[in-house]
């Protein structure tokens, strides 16, 4: 008996370890290799960015390894100006050459307020003053704050116009800490009126980008975009972190409805969001359960919702990598009452810690090597660039056996219980599809879903699935046809997406 213990222990053991969970070997098709990652210079154009988090040369060139093509940079006015009328370019000029240079095209956040012309800005609450600090308030007191900034962005763009092309004004200006003040979206407005016409101004062909939301909030965006001209900026971008990255898609059509009203040709990108890997982190923490394979699956999750059901045209995932320490703060004074017994309150997933790693990275703090979301990005770099367009084709899911799923089934019909479908075609008239579930993503799965998959007027000639998990790739050997409609039998699905193409569109490394 002791040695079938040991056995399963082992066992286990080497599950845990292997950083996929319960994965390996559930798939009940035949494997014929995994995904050959591509690196940016690879790739022409694509829908995935990363904020990288660092100026460090290792971790730009880990960023080309993902195959993104997109990155968040920063120039921050209070960094670079610290003495009135001198700024220091040193780790800008760095930056941005840097990932020019690995072929990521970066889109720059001006911002944040700066202290020698606007003071400070503090929470009235003292539990989020401890978290969040002091703030340079934004520069809208005066006509001599705003004339310092705009001397601050005329700066930067003369420097950069002929490099950094996307210019993105302020960061989270509808969230006090970032904002430096109570947020006003009619103020941030005229800042974005008048920061525009700087650009402008210097650089004609600028991509200019505002909004940089907390989230998608409809209002704000009315408010901001009354007091602008929106016929002068190009693409309004949303932050909207939350346990599951499909919540977001009921808040758009409001959203969208707001940008319309405006600027029907504006363009929506996804600038900043992720999840963290780890209970302890800084930044937003979200709600249990933690893990580094759930991590994974929500990056999956977030990337194809952002794309497919809110018409993002860029997500960009935050963070790559983070250069905090993993010291936890002994000392909380401010816990009182049933915080002393329970910990301190997540107020909704938010941040409870100013200090120590932000584990939304995607590399370990200890040594940078990757997390199994690093490689579930990599794959789906590899495999989906903008030669991909959305085509909505109408599908159909019948669950054959729930996995560990318990209740999906025919006679289920509430978020988040139904499986989700996203379909897409490729120049050469080829197909795509996406399947998930959207529950809260589990760690492990002893036990994956099921399903026939019923697609309207799609073809397949040669179709694989591919788990972007594990990078595994297995042939689907028969199809059934009914009209117009191709059923896929008996495919699995799981609590994060997996793809459907055709075997020649995958960069292929045989088994």
């Amino acid at each position: 008996m002791l040695k079938y213990i040991l056995v399963a222990v082992s066992i286990v053991s080497w599950i845990i370890s292997s950083g996929y969970g319960a994965q390996i070997n559930l798939i009940q098709l035949k494997e014929i290799g995994h995904v050959q990652p591509k690196n940016s210079r690879e790739i022409s154009d694509s829908y995935w960015g990363i904020q990288i988090g660092s100026l460090d040369k290792t971790l730009i060139e880990k960023a080309t390894e993902l195959g993104v093509k997109w990155t968040r940079l920063r120039a921050r006015w209070e960094k670079i100006e610290q003495e009135k009328g001198k700024y220091d370019w040193k780790d800008t000029d760095e930056a941005f050459e840097a990932v020019l240079k690995y072929g990521i095209t970066p889109f720059v956040t001006l911002g944040n307020g700066n202290r020698l012309y606007s003071g400070t800005g503090n929470y009235d609450d003292p539990k989020l003053a401890a978290i969040y600090g002091e703030s340079p308030a934004p520069p809208v007191g005066s006509e001599a704050e705003m004339e310092a900034w705009l001397n601050f962005v005329g700066a930067v763009v003369n420097r950069y116009k002929d490099k950094i092309q996307y210019w993105e004004i302020w960061n989270e200006p509808n969230h006090r800490r970032y904002w430096g003040a109570p947020p006003n979206g009619e103020d941030y407005g005229k800042l974005v009126k008048v920061t525009s016409d700087k650009i402008r101004s210097i650089q004609p062909n600028a991509k200019i980008i505002a909004g940089s939301m907390a989230g998608i909030k409809a209002d704000y965006a009315d408010a901001f975009l009354s007091q602008c001209d929106p016929q002068n900026i190009d693409i309004i971008s949303f932050h909207n972190y939350a346990e599951l990255p499909e919540d977001r898609v009921y808040r758009m059509p409001r959203f969208l409805e707001v940008i319309k009203k405006y600027n029907p040709d504006l363009e929506l990108w996804q600038g900043e969001c992720g999840y963290p890997s780890h209970s302890r982190t800084t930044g937003y923490r979200a709600k249990a359960p933690w893990g580094l394979n759930i991590q994974a699956k929500w990056l999956l999750r977030q990337s194809f919702v952002d794309i497919y059901f809110c018409n993002a045209t860029l997500s960009n995932y935050f963070l790559l990598a983070h250069e905090g320490t993993l010291t936890p703060e002994i000392n909380r004074p401010e816990l009182t009452g049933i915080d002393t017994i329970f910990g301190y309150p997540e107020r909704g997933g938010s941040r409870v810690h100013s200090k120590g790693v932000n584990q939304k990275c995607i590399l370990f703090r200890e040594d940078n090597q990757p997390k199994p979301a690093f490689f579930a990005y990599q794959n789906l770099c590899a495999i989906i660039d903008k030669s991909y367009r959305i085509v909505k084709k109408q599908t159909n899911v019948e669950v054959l056996d729930p996995g560990i799923f318990y209740g999906i089934g025919p006679y289920e019909d509430a978020f988040p219980s139904v499986p989700l479908v996203a379909t897409f075609q490729r120049g050469n008239g080829s197909y795509l599809l996406a399947h998930w579930l959207p529950w809260h993503g589990q760690e492990y799965l002893p036990k994956l879903a099921r399903i026939d998959l019923t697609v309207q007027n799609v073809e397949f000639s040669s179709p694989v699935l591919v788990d972007l998990l594990t990078g595994k790739i297995y042939k689907i050997d028969t199809i059934k046809r009914e009209g117009n409609s191709i059923i896929l039998e008996d495919v699995p699905l799981a609590d994060y997406p997996m793809i459907i193409t055709e075997l020649d569109n995958v960069p292929l490394v045989k088994k």
